[in-house]
């Protein structure tokens, strides 16, 4: 027999039971996350960039 993948718990809750799925989301969580820290990476490089650019035009203009 099939096992239903939502049940409802005690409480009433909805509770998903398919392992597959939750394996999917959570690697597809540890994605997001990991574009999510290379995004705030990539912003801090583009800063320290932009800072290092104004200091040599205004070394340039002296």
């Amino acid at each position: 027999m099939i096992k239903p993948a939502l049940v409802r718990d005690d409480s009433g809750a909805v509770i998903n039971t398919d392992i597959q799925a939750l394996n999917k989301y959570k690697s597809e969580r540890a994605l997001y996350r990991k574009v999510d820290r290379l995004q705030s990476e990539l912003n801090e490089a583009k800063a320290c960039l932009k800072r290092l650019s104004d200091r040599v035009d205004k070394i340039e203009k002296r």
